[in-house]
């Protein structure tokens, strides 16, 4: 019986070792480490030993815990050594470690107690050892907006401030995490690119926008060098107002498209009328503003009853928040508005039409926001000379003649970023847009 026993030992080590040894034509064959296994089969093999075969034919060093027993079954074909170790730790609940230059293989519980015990250690290391406080000087950026930054990868006992005079960072924690929030400031804090954004806003008759160059007709979408999608639409949705004073919508000109020249010619045929010019600098990714109106006193009241007057900004108003691209092209985010005022018997009541949507554009292109559409009424008065001017009888050869005319106001964005040699020829002063 013994005999027997001995025998069926012998046999089954006989036949693991005969299934790794029937893999050495077919595996080191290869040179290249990194080259797929053709044919990588066990059949209830001991797993130390297959975890020895890959260490051999990846030459690398792998160490296997003590608590990493019994057999394994496999069968991979073209696979490489790291995936077939990958395949091993995860269906046997292993885990596989690299640390240095060898890999370490233990039962995957072991492995979570291990870095549960290591983060206790390190959470008792860091209440016993002395804080460090130290300045971050910030040259560039924000230190309001680099706090919110840095607050979250601070330890309980880490405390971060923000000087505004000097615009620096003061920041107390542990020494080793007092360098990593150095390197990572050092990052953060650079020169953010600057756009300036030129805009023109024209009066123009309705007729005569076809005739420069605006194809309001234009939807679709633009992909940038990464891959990223941003949609173009021509008519953006309006909020839904009782009253709306028009509807907005967006292009862009077409290649070539002569912008100042364009507008002098259609200025000086009297076909439209400048309103306003102006031109605002902005960092990247920080909302402008540019408003063109009035503010009108609402009456209100308050909890008391007391008569409270606030004052509502009525007229034009852009928002722009531009973002440069990975292709160096700018997306914009548009929201103009435009509100009128009227009075009633109950107060006050503002008309307002706005809208919301993104434009991509290349440097130094311009986008059109259009289609708000007023009516001019003129009243022009004729006569028969000399006797138009006589007293009552002056009636008898006089007619007025009433003419309506519509008229598109026309908001022209180019946005150009600004490069180095335009902010040493300005002196580096620019208005940002807040």
């Amino acid at each position: 019986m013994i005999r027997k026993t001995l025998f069926t030992a012998t046999l089954a080590s006989l036949v693991a070792a005969f299934s790794l040894l029937a893999l050495v034509p077919t595996t080191y064959a290869q040179d290249d480490p990194s080259a797929p296994i053709k044919n990588l089969s066990f059949q209830n093999a001991e797993i130390r030993s297959v975890l020895n075969f890959l260490a051999d034919y990846g030459q690398v060093n792998i160490v296997t815990s003590p608590d990493v027993q019994g057999t394994v079954t496999l069968s991979l074909k073209r696979v490489t050594w790291r995936e077939a170790l990958h395949i091993l730790a995860k269906t046997y609940s292993l885990t596989a470690v690299e640390e240095n230059d060898y890999i370490r293989v233990l039962p995957t519980d072991k492995y979570l107690d291990e870095v549960s015990r290591l983060e206790k250690h390190k959470f008792e290391q860091e209440k016993m050892v002395d804080l460090e406080t130290k300045v971050l000087k910030i040259d560039n950026a924000s230190a309001a907006d680099l706090q919110k930054t840095v607050a979250p990868l601070l330890t309980e006992r880490g405390k971060v401030q923000v000087d505004q005079r000097t615009n620096n960072l003061v920041v107390r924690d542990v020494p080793s995490n007092v360098d990593r929030i150095t390197t990572l400031v050092d990052k953060l804090d650079h020169a953010t690119e600057q756009i300036k954004i030129a805009t023109q806003m024209i009066e123009v008759s309705t007729s005569k926008l076809q005739e420069y160059g605006i194809d309001w007709s234009s939807t679709g979408f633009k992909v940038t060098s990464s891959g990223k999608q941003y949609n173009q639409e021509s008519n953006a949705k309006l909020n839904r107002v009782s009253d709306p004073a028009g509807s907005f919508k967006f292009s862009t000109v077409q290649d070539g498209w002569q912008l100042e020249a364009t507008l002098a010619a259609l200025v000086a045929d009297g076909n439209g009328k400048v309103i306003a010019h102006p031109e605002i600098t902005t960092v990247n990714n920080k909302e402008a503003r540019i408003q063109m109106g009035q503010k009108v006193p609402v009456k209100q009241f308050d909890q008391a009853g007391n008569v409270v007057i606030t004052f509502e900004e009525v007229g034009t108003l852009l928002r722009v928040t531009p973002h440069i691209t990975e292709s160096n092209k700018i997306l914009m985010d548009l929201s103009p508005e435009r509100s009128s005022y009227q009075f009633d018997p109950n107060g006050v009541i503002i008309n307002t039409s706005n809208a919301q949507t993104q434009i991509v554009v290349n440097n130094g292109q311009t986008a059109v926001i259009g289609g708000l559409t007023t009516q001019d009424l003129t009243d022009n008065k004729t006569g028969v000379p000399i006797l138009k001017d006589i007293p009552l009888l002056g009636a008898l050869f006089t007619y007025n003649q009433s003419r309506v005319e519509n008229r598109d106001l026309v908001i022209f964005v180019t946005p150009t970023i600004v490069t180095s040699d335009d902010m040493s020829e300005s002196g580096g002063q620019g208005d940002e847009g807040n």
